[in-house]
């Protein structure tokens, strides 16, 4: 069952606080492993490290994913292990110590290939491993260990017989329904003594569910599929390639039923107590963008929960590193408003509303302005016209029409008055039809700024009223 996002409904949760029992997108917790100090993230309430289920809570059910196994098996890294098998099968010449040698060795590379694939799959890395990452001095120890469970279950049978040939038919079901565990559990653990401990195969088995019995049918039913493979082939084959042909067909089957190990652990992660594999370099953000993108997250979070104060000293914090940083601005005018602090409005708004002009987001402070109750007490001069103008562009004609109006009585030396009054004017014509008190405020600009380099506007927009006049 997939979990979504505690705080964004529709999202796919990515975290997991076990504490807090919430789920967190990778909006909730941005950046990557390399932003964060020891590479893990921690909760935004209990400050608790959390688990990382981005690959397992995505997964698809094990029984939907049929031919990803099939195709897993031909990317390169197994393709490149196929085409070893084969060459090695192709090189054997006869019994001899140096085929005996290169046999067994390529068994012991394909085996921990095997083992690896089970692994990365099982913590969320869905491109097949590297061929490369199978040299890694494991392939002998792993493939020994191999060989152990294989004599160990042997000698197991061979004391059975002796009670009799039901008992060992019961220990020949039970160890055919517990290998693909034992393979799993050598793969996540790489331990012999976990690997054929009856109780801790249960165990598994039991975490995993009925989809196990699935898995086991599946990975029967393909183990089987080289041979009667090579009965259609055999004979159409030449004597030279039947040997390589059996090695390329068993590894792919082989891997096949690997990845179906892996991918159904990865849908039991959480439970199995696998550590996920994140690949996030791609989501690295530098330190300024970090640091203001986690702000605003956790004081999003912080806000649902209903701790305002909390998530204003969150924003307050990161505001003092990056005063002029938008989006933290936004933030915090829209929590001053969702708290309603009209102290705070009243004192801050005016100057977080000139911060919005200053960077150019004009459209972004007539907004904030007009969702303000009551509205803030704008001085400067220069804010009042640019909100004016963002606010005619959106149809809010009256507010800008408040803001501009007697607007030479309080700051007669604003540089601009012969635009905001030729702004007004327009104001009045387009939200009001008030014709009079447009040609009032041109010859008011007339008068006033004779030198205008508006004076062209200015004519023209008179001219047009005169025509209108005329008509009408």
């Amino acid at each position: 069952m997939t979990n979504n996002c505690t705080y964004h409904s529709t999202t796919e949760a990515s975290w997991h606080c076990q504490p807090c029992g919430r789920y967190y997108c990778d909006t909730c917790i941005p950046g990557s492993s390399a932003n964060y100090r020891n590479g893990q993230p921690d909760c935004p309430l209990c400050h608790k490290p959390l688990s990382y289920i981005g690959a397992s809570n995505s997964a698809k059910p094990f029984w939907q994913m049929g031919i990803f196994y099939f195709k897993y098996a031909l990317q390169p890294g197994p393709l490149t292990v196929i085409a070893l098998a084969a060459a090695v099968g192709l090189l054997i010449s006869g019994p001899g110590i140096v085929s005996l040698l290169m046999l067994l060795g390529a068994f012991a590379l394909v085996t921990r290939y095997n083992l690896l694939v089970i692994q990365t799959l099982a913590g969320g890395q869905l491109q097949a491993p590297g061929f490369g990452d199978a040299m890694d001095g494991n392939s002998a120890p792993l493939f020994l260990k191999v060989i152990g469970m294989s004599l160990i279950a042997g000698f197991v049978g061979y004391k059975l017989l002796s009670i009799g040939p039901g008992a060992l038919q019961l220990y020949s079901i039970a160890l055919s329904l517990l290998t693909p565990a034992a393979m799993i559990v050598l793969a996540l653990e790489g331990s012999l003594r976990a690997a054929i401990n009856p109780l801790k195969l249960l165990q598994f088995t039991l975490i995993i569910g009925w989809p196990y019995l699935l898995l086991w049918l599946s990975t029967g039913a393909i183990s089987a599929a080289p041979g009667y493979l090579l009965m259609l082939v055999a004979d159409k084959l030449p004597p030279w390639a039947l040997i390589p042909v059996i090695a390329a067909t068993t590894t792919y089957f082989a891997i096949v039923t690997s990845a179906m190990m892996g991918y159904i652990c990865l849908s039991r992660q959480q439970q199995l107590g696998i550590s996920a594999i994140r690949d996030d370099d791609d989501s690295y953000l530098e330190e300024r963008d970090f640091d203001c993108a986690r702000a605003q997250a956790e004081a999003n979070i912080l806000m649902r929960e209903g701790d305002f104060k909390a998530a204003r000293q969150t924003l307050v914090e990161c505001l003092r590193r990056y005063p002029d940083e938008s989006a933290l601005n936004e933030r915090y005018y829209r929590l001053l408003l969702a708290t309603q602090d009209k102290k705070a409005l009243r004192e801050l708004a005016p100057h977080l509303l000139e911060k919005f002009i200053l960077m150019n987001r004009a459209h972004t402070a007539a907004e904030l302005y007009l969702a303000t109750n009551p509205p803030p007490t704008i001085d400067k001069p220069h804010v009042r016209h640019q909100l004016a103008e963002a606010l005619y562009r959106q149809q809010k004609f009256r507010p800008a029409a408040l803001l501009l109006t007697n607007l030479h009585k309080h700051n007669k030396d604003y540089r601009n008055l012969d635009a905001a009054y030729l702004l007004l004017a327009q104001i009045y014509i387009d939200g009001f039809n008030r014709e009079d008190t447009a040609k009032q405020l041109l010859a008011f600009i007339k008068k006033h700024f004779p030198d205008t380099s508006l004076r062209k506007q200015v004519d023209t927009l008179a001219q047009i009223l005169t025509k209108a006049e005329a008509a009408g």
